[in-house]
């Protein structure tokens, strides 16, 4: 009787987390993907950066730079968290704010430096290294609790609701960047100034309620893996071949990484459309996403992400050959709303598959090789500025559709983790554990 009771506590402990990260992660979502759009590295990045240099491979180094450099510490937060496994929120939470006070410095200096010039622009690039290193701390810990506190059947819901909430205050904030770059009573670079500020404080929001979020209990320190980092890893890459495959769709989804953060350089210095009408692609790109969400969640939670993956693949191939296809403000738009679905559709997929793979205690362990591997995919966007610089849009777009053709027919032989399939490594899915 009291063994029965024992676990009905557990369980009634396991839904009240559940509910609460959730509810957290949702608000997290929301209000992260509102501050981004501020900030937006495909769109508003690349323009405040033309004001330093007509680079456009400086341009995409400084937009790769966004997401690459959390990539280097992922491999040490991962074997650090195998032996100090309550470390995990600490380290979440020493990211997540190094993160948003490195934002905060950005706005602060954009707004007040009179006269920008070669040190602000290495400042700039210092801050996003820096805050890019802040996600890298924070990532591992987050999946983790994400993993361990919310069931797989859920999972999907949870990453949907994260784009749905966060496209609806991206829509809002792609309005105030519209007023923004608009006004002629902000120049350069005072308007992208503000912008940041914005972001700074819908970041704040964001990180307060992801820092509320609840961690499972962990298992005592001296019953944590003891086999040398190396070998695990090394045991990991043999037993989960699954992983090599994803990581090739991962890195061939690039394309549209590789095309993306120069559309509306493209449109406003070849195709000449106006710079308030980049607020405008941000709407488009944050709509797209709210919308095919109401097609993701159901599809990832009842059909399992694979398909979620080939369908987001196959988006983003019809966004990149929409630009192709004309040159029109009309075509551009639809391009970004093709582009935000298919964006979410990917976050969605391969965010919901790397968790189902393995076991509770070596998934950090197959985060963390995941996206060290992943490393090429963040600097997409400085091969795109290469080519750009070099080839021109037309060749650049072209190789990105190649890219994304050849993901799809690596992503059709992909197992599905949801049905236990053997190709999908030991214990595939495994329920939620608490």
């Amino acid at each position: 009787m009291s063994e029965a009771l024992h676990g009905f506590e557990r369980d009634v402990s396991a839904h009240s987390t559940e509910h609460r990260n959730m509810r957290c992660g949702i608000l997290h979502g929301a209000f992260f993907h509102m501050g981004t759009a501020f900030a937006d590295p495909y769109a508003v990045i690349p323009l405040f950066l033309a004001g330093f240099t007509e680079s456009r491979a400086l341009i995409g180094l400084v937009v790769s730079l966004v997401e690459a450099a959390g990539v280097l510490p992922q491999l040490a937060v991962a074997n650090h968290l195998r032996h100090r496994l309550a470390s995990a929120k600490p380290l979440m939470l020493a990211g997540i704010w190094i993160r948003c006070a490195v934002w905060g410095v950005i706005a602060a200096l954009t707004l007040t430096i009179p006269d920008p010039g070669v040190l602000s622009l290495g400042l700039f690039i210092l801050g996003v290294s820096i805050y890019s290193l802040g996600g890298g701390i924070a990532v591992l810990p987050f999946k983790q609790v994400i993993s361990g506190t919310i069931a797989p059947r859920h999972r999907s819901s949870f990453f949907g609701w994260r784009l749905i909430t966060g496209g609806l205050l991206a829509v809002v904030a792609g309005m105030i960047v519209k007023r923004v770059l608009g006004s002629e009573d902000l120049a350069w670079p005072r308007n992208y100034g503000l912008l940041f500020l914005l972001s700074f404080a819908a970041l704040g929001i964001a990180y307060t309620a992801m820092s509320r979020m609840h961690f499972q209990n962990t298992v005592p320190e001296q019953t944590t893996s003891q086999v040398p980092f190396l070998h695990e890893l090394k045991r990991i890459w043999r037993e989960y071949p699954i992983l090599k495959r994803l990581i090739i769709v991962h890195l061939l989804s690039g394309g549209l990484m590789l095309a993306l953060p120069f559309l509306t350089l493209y449109a406003t210095q070849e195709v000449g459309i106006s710079l308030a009408w980049v607020g405008i692609f941000v709407v488009a790109q944050k709509t797209g996403a709210i919308a095919s969400n109401l097609i993701w969640m159901p599809l990832g939670n009842r059909a399992g992400t694979k398909l979620v993956i080939l369908v987001g693949l196959g988006l983003a191939v019809l966004s990149l050959a929409t630009i192709l296809a004309s040159k029109t403000l009309l075509a551009l738009t639809a391009a970004f709303l093709l582009a935000g679905g298919a964006m979410s559709a990917m976050i969605v997929g391969f965010g919901g598959y790397i968790l189902e793979l393995g076991t509770p205690d070596i998934r950090p362990l197959l985060f963390a090789l995941e996206g060290t591997l992943l490393l090429p995919l963040y600097f997409m966007p400085f091969l795109g500025g290469w080519l750009s610089d070099t080839c021109g849009y037309k060749v650049l777009v072209l190789l990105g559709i190649t890219f994304l053709v050849a993901a799809i027919v690596v992503a059709t032989s992909l197992c599905e983790p949801r049905r236990g399939d053997a190709a999908c490594g030991p214990c595939g899915t495994q329920p939620l554990q608490t």
